[in-house]
């Protein structure tokens, strides 16, 4: 399902999704964001697929929001709604819903809605010397998605100040506020990415659907309540627990089946 704005791939049992505009600094026009949502929703209907990563092609990892298409529209008379105001749900809604774990590849700055892609992915590995910044503030727009998840991701009073400056912040932190999992030099990026994936997607599918889905449906809640909740597929009953505990016992890699 490749896309002309959008490289889909599968390596193993990763699907790799390449925003591809790096004229633009892979901007989010209507076509790309189109083009992710439905290529996330694809992989997570792929039982062959694992894992999805996310990456930029280019020198940018995503740039945000393509303000000349919003201009364009706007020289149309089209109004632009926010992202509550849409028939369709978010990008990044959809990616936080998504039952696969998800990696940000950052090979590039990482931007408005392209920092917001990074933060709505479960992990991200990240070249050395990029930045990332919200300046909405500063381009009279709303971050909606960041206003909602960086106070959850690293402490209110850092995140209210990169939301209300917009400033840059650099690699090293990002790093010292969580924000990255895997830091490594440009030329060594995808190579620590393909590391963390490999060890990501030797694990059984459907436990990682349910690690998944458990803390994104109850994060924020009442611990107490959390814990009750019964969230995503019935690992306790699959036959991979089965065979997890067959090929402890055996001392040999399981062979997964998703059943």
């Amino acid at each position: 399902m490749n896309d002309p704005v959008l490289r889909v791939e599968t390596r193993g049992r990763v699907r790799i999704l390449t925003l591809n505009r790096p004229d633009r600094r892979n901007a989010l026009n209507r076509a790309l964001n189109d083009a992710l949502v439905d290529a996330i929703i694809e992989a997570d209907h792929d039982p062959e697929v694992y894992a999805v990563a996310i990456t930029g092609a280019g020198t940018a990892f995503c740039s945000g929001a393509d303000l000349t298409e919003a201009r364009e529209r706007a020289d149309r008379g089209e109004t632009w709604y926010g992202p509550l105001h849409n028939r369709y749900r978010s990008l990044f809604e959809v990616l936080v819903d998504s039952r696969k774990p998800t990696v940000a590849v950052v090979n590039g700055p990482a931007v408005a809605g392209g920092f917001e892609l990074a933060l709505a992915c479960d992990l991200r590995v990240v070249a050395e010397g990029v930045h990332f910044a919200v300046p909405e503030s500063r381009r009279g727009r709303g971050a909606h998605y960041a206003s909602v998840a960086l106070p959850r991701m690293v402490p209110p009073g850092i995140a209210m100040e990169w939301l209300y400056t917009g400033r840059r912040v650099d690699t090293s932190e990002a790093l010292r506020w969580g924000l990255i999992n895997r830091l490594a030099p440009a030329d060594a990026l995808w190579e620590t990415a393909n590391d963390l994936l490999k060890e990501i997607t030797a694990a059984a599918p459907l436990s990682l659907q349910r690690l998944k889905l458990t803390y994104r449906r109850t994060e924020g809640m009442d611990p107490h309540a959390a814990i009750r909740l019964d969230i995503g597929p019935d690992v306790y009953s699959s036959e991979d627990q089965k065979e997890g505990a067959r090929a402890f016992l055996e001392k040999r890699e399981p062979r997964w089946t998703g059943r």
